[in-house]
């Protein structure tokens, strides 16, 4: 089980910066990346869809010998994580969570931050108990139409320019941007142009590498394997 891949899911390509930050800090092991591009975007899905479509994924992956399965995607995360770690037991599983509790700890005394969320994780249970922690100095801010944006506009992103200006238009005084969608990543430049390049900017996807390390270490499954072939294979439910 030691030379089993790790599988890494996500509704599109939001997730590849995840897996990335993965690969980069487990260069001996070997992923499975599966993007759900049929049934992108997941954020504005009902809780049902996208528990089932998050469940899903994760079973495809275990179904091909994963010893671990990463959901590189905050919505899925806090909708199905729990749910996928009781469907599958004592199996690794790792969330991609919203950065809210490191951007909110290294915040100025006065100054605050913007999270950028999808409706789906803005209605959560769990983001909203996230927020009530952080004396109202984390601004969420949902746009459903963004990762649809985002994936589109993947090989250009430079298109999706005046509509993120126009988004962060009323917090020019942010302090700290959150990027709480995996596709966020892709428009990293950008909100550091809007700022100036004077803004911090925070993700989840380092900390979600460095949760699946622990607990592969704690596991004890680390790969013996030195044949690196095949390191990373990707699959889409798209036809």
């Amino acid at each position: 089980m030691r030379d089993d891949p790790i599988g890494v899911f996500d509704s599109g390509v939001g997730g590849l910066n995840v897996l990335k930050e993965c690969a980069e800090l487990l260069p001996c092991e070997k992923f499975i990346y599966l993007a759900d591009e049929a049934n992108m975007p997941y954020g504005n899905k009902t809780y049902a869809e996208i528990k089932y479509l998050a469940e899903k994924c994760a079973a495809t992956l275990f179904a091909m010998n994963c010893k671990a399965v990463v959901v590189a995607c905050n919505t899925a995360t806090v909708t199905a994580v729990d749910g996928i770690r009781k469907l599958f037991g004592s199996r690794i599983v790792v969330g991609l969570e919203p950065a809210v509790k490191p951007c909110y700890r290294e915040l100025g005394k006065n100054g605050y931050a913007v999270a950028l969320v999808t409706d789906a994780t803005y209605r959560s249970y769990k983001f909203e108990r996230l927020l009530q922690t952080c004396e109202n100095k984390i601004i969420p801010i949902a746009r459903p139409e963004l990762a649809r944006l985002i994936e589109n506009h993947a090989d250009d992103i430079s298109a999706v320019e005046t509509h993120v200006f126009d988004i962060l238009a009323d917090h020019k005084n942010a302090e700290a941007v959150i990027l709480g969608c995996s596709h966020y990543t892709y428009i990293t430049d950008i909100i550091r142009k809007f700022y100036g390049g004077s803004v911090k900017i925070y993700d989840g996807a380092h900390g979600a590498a460095e949760r699946l390390k622990y607990c592969l270490a704690l596991s004890d499954l680390f790969t013996d394997s030195t044949d690196m072939q095949n390191k990373i294979r990707f699959y889409s439910t798209r036809g």
